[in-house]
């Protein structure tokens, strides 16, 4: 073979291009090294040059190795640019191949029944359309979802074997139609196009199902943390409560022993008054959730208006209670505590049941604009993860009894609307 054989670009070497596109679909959900787009154009240009060196090698040798050829020169090139585990990147890149795949056979299933009225020009628009389709099809409905996770994490097993066996089951088809010259039909191109599909629901659908599960146990994890702080809290309000309700009819002794009608006193025995009023709503954990809130909007000077129906959420957990409560609220008095004009702070919650179902109303003052994403708040801090679990709980607990929860901010004021579907008490059968 020659140098320039060696060297010359073929028809084939589109795949090339192609698996290269469909690999930067991952770029946004990859870790990138340092000097990341300096590697990448780096790594291009060896992946290309040893792609086409090598595949015009070994098409002289063996007929139908040259994309898996191309796809392991693509593998490297991807480890270099990428600080992610190598199962990681390499789950990514087999979902590139059989995104390519994919592509490429859809093109063969319109180009071979109709190649007699196709130019070189003409099919070259058809298959830079499908590409465009389906990869914009994949950015939209698999790429777009796993950017929801801070860390994309593949297991070893399951959606991985199954990306990797579905791969290497379309190289082997792939390859044996090439060999036997059956790949010039346009029925050869349905089998594969049915196990890239296949492959890649089952594959992507076990991920983002797995990264589901795992992003609910960690929310279970953080509401059950919810409910030991309510465990100290309580304890903590009982033993206030206890004390209070002694000092102030030891207050209300001294004062008739003396005769003394001191006003210092009286503001004394009426701060404790306040301290020792519990809320009451019917529903004991939420009482004292309110009562916790209530003494925390005291301290920094928050007007707490509520009207509750604690009956009327006899259906939830307590625990689901606490965190749900507690975070809408914990979320309301921090943004107060924030305000620069402390007259403009206020917090009104409201829990009614009507009709068939319970309402959950709560607003605060707050002027700064509200970032939304997917219907939830966008948390300001830093650390994203850890604090945007106290959102997602509420969001997940509300799902978890079948409610719906529409947040917005408007006119300065700052929402939460959620809607239950009333659940009647289950009453067991009496024995």
């Amino acid at each position: 073979m020659n140098p320039a054989e060696i060297f010359s670009i073929q028809y084939y070497h589109g795949y090339i291009l192609q698996l290269f596109a469909a690999e930067l679909l991952f770029l946004p959900i990859l870790k990138h090294r340092n000097y990341f787009y300096l590697r990448l154009v780096i790594a291009f240009l060896i992946y290309g040059f040893l792609s086409i060196i090598f595949t015009n090698l070994i098409i002289k040798v063996a007929t139908g190795l040259s994309s898996i050829t191309i796809f392991l020169i693509s593998l490297g090139m991807c480890a270099f640019i990428y600080k992610n585990k190598f199962k990681d990147i390499l789950f990514c890149c087999v979902g590139a191949q059989l995104l390519q795949n994919l592509s490429h056979n859809i093109e063969m299933l319109i180009y071979l029944p109709l190649k007699e009225y196709f130019s070189s020009v003409g099919w070259f628009f058809l298959s830079f359309g499908v590409m465009i389709i389906i990869y914009a099809l994949a950015y939209f409905t698999i790429i777009t979802k796993m950017k929801q996770s801070e860390e994309i994490n593949i297991p070893s097993g399951g959606a991985f074997g199954i990306a990797v066996v579905s791969a290497l089951f379309c190289y082997f088809i792939q390859f044996a139609l090439q060999v036997y010259h059956l790949d010039v039909y346009w029925v050869s191109a349905l089998p594969l196009l049915l196990c890239d599909v296949l492959a890649l629901i089952v594959a992507f659908g076990l991920l983002s199902y797995r990264n589901k599960q795992e992003e609910n146990m960690e929310l279970e994890r953080f509401i059950s943390q919810s409910n030991k702080n309510y465990e100290f809290v309580k304890s903590n309000i009982d033993l206030l409560n206890l004390k209070a309700h002694d000092l102030k009819h030891f207050i209300s002794d001294t004062r008739a022993k003396t005769s003394m009608d001191d006003e210092g006193l009286k503001e004394l025995q009426k701060t404790i008054e306040d301290y020792e009023a519990m809320a009451k709503t019917g529903n004991k954990t939420l009482d004292y959730v309110l009562t916790d809130k209530g003494y925390n909007c005291q301290k920094l000077n928050i007007p707490f208006t509520f009207s509750v129906d604690g009956l009327c959420l006899s259906f939830m957990k307590s625990s689901d209670l606490v965190s749900l409560f507690g975070n809408l609220l914990s979320n309301a008095i921090e943004a107060e505590g924030k305000l620069a004009n402390k007259d403009q702070a206020y917090i009104l919650l409201k829990v009614a049941e009507k009709g068939k179902m319970v309402s959950l109303h709560i607003e605060n003052y707050y002027p700064e604009k509200v970032i939304f994403k997917d219907g939830l708040p966008q948390t300001s801090k830093e650390d994203s993860r850890y604090h945007g679990f106290g959102v997602k709980s509420i969001h997940y607990i509300v799902k978890k009894y079948h409610g719906t929860m529409f947040i917005q901010q408007e006119n300065n004021v700052y929402e939460v609307n959620i809607l239950f579907p009333k659940q009647e008490e289950k009453v067991l059968p009496k024995k």
